[in-house]
């Protein structure tokens, strides 16, 4: 492919107007919107207008806009459940496919999504890793200075106000809502990075403890057990207001500590030495405001795909690591069922 590629969006909700479209937009070497397609006039025409789209690469339906749009790639951002169908009819016209995470509901949509899609490019939005935190702590634990791993920890809490009703696309089972899926998600794959090593065993408590007018899990407890022996916990929580109102993933060694905070819009070192926490110095980030922070990940992450899309090479979060990241969900529903632990299938 031949930079700037044009992409055409599917969904324009608010996490694309919010995220998606600013991230794509600081990159104009490498993208252009091309198109848009969402079924509300208004989400189309208020990411159509900000990305300067034509009016008439503006569908509201997708398939329509596969069919009749020049596209290079697309990019996915609707609720869960419907990922797989419109992953495959992108791949069918023959585009790159980037996808918001998770990239299905469940495994058994994951396994169809890679078996359609074949030798077509197929991305999953892992957007934190690429956070100014997140990236700091991966550029350090690549050094080696921060020795051996020996634990991990994330914590997502967060106090969702008000009554969390059936209505909403996430807190419907059938759609793939819930803690573990939307929010949980995100910490699995940043303390299994820290780490450096893939979780091979899960134990786990995923439950509905607060709301309970809605069908999914709103709370999530993990330990894990990865493949070099290191054990991480992970709690995630969608009612539980913590004092410090911090969300955050660790890694401890035997030289010092590592956290990353708010999901790497700050980070935090450790020496055993001193015994001393210190903030580390994050370049740019003193500049930014907080909507920039908080939608960095975003652009860092199209930034990396969409550069190894156009120059060919291997993709920042395939299908198959996004895939991985689901079977560790998959496990922990099973664990949590069965009150044992269960290994993480392949």
């Amino acid at each position: 492919m031949k930079a700037p590629l044009k992409i055409g969006l599917i969904g324009c909700g608010v996490i694309v107007q919010n995220s998606h479209l600013p991230g794509l937009l600081e990159n104009p070497e490498l993208v252009e919107v091309a198109a848009v397609a969402d079924p509300f006039e208004a989400n189309r025409n208020k990411v159509g207008d900000t990305a300067e789209v034509a009016p008439e690469q503006r569908y509201t339906d997708y398939r329509d806009m596969l069919a009749n749009a020049e596209l290079d790639v697309v990019s996915i951002a609707t609720p869960h459940h419907l990922h797989r169908e419109q992953v495959i009819a992108a791949a069918q016209a023959g585009v790159a496919i980037i996808s918001e995470k998770p990239m299905a509901p469940s495994l058994e949509e994951a396994d169809a999504i890679l078996e359609a899609v074949g030798d077509t490019p197929y991305a999953v939005v892992h957007n934190f890793l690429y956070s100014p935190g997140t990236q700091a702590a991966r550029d350090l634990l690549a050094t080696g200075e921060m020795g051996t791993s020996l634990f991990g920890r994330a914590q997502s809490l967060f106090y969702k106000a008000g009554e969390q009703t059936s209505d909403n696309w996430r807190n419907q089972k059938a759609a793939g809502g819930g803690a573990i899926n939307d929010t949980c998600y995100h910490e699995i794959y940043l303390v299994e990075t820290l780490v450096g090593s893939p979780v091979r065993y899960v134990e786990a408590r995923v439950q509905n403890k607060f709301f309970k007018n809605i069908d999914v899990d709103d709370l999530a407890l993990l330990l894990l057990e990865h493949e070099n022996g290191v054990v991480s916990t992970v709690s995630t929580a969608w009612c539980i207001p913590t004092p410090e109102g911090i969300t955050f993933a660790e890694v401890h060694t035997d030289v010092g500590s590592l956290q990353v905070i708010g999901r790497g819009t700050g980070l935090r070192r450790y020496s055993r030495e001193s015994r001393q926490w210190e903030d580390v110095h994050l370049p740019g980030v003193a500049q930014m405001t907080p909507q920039e922070l908080a939608r960095a990940g975003h652009a860092g992450y199209f930034k990396a795909t969409l550069k190894a899309l156009a120059e060919g090479t291997e993709l920042p979060v395939s299908g198959k690591r996004a895939r991985h990241n689901l079977a560790i969900i998959h496990a922990a529903r099973q664990a949590s069922a069965e009150r044992k632990a269960i290994e993480v299938s392949s």
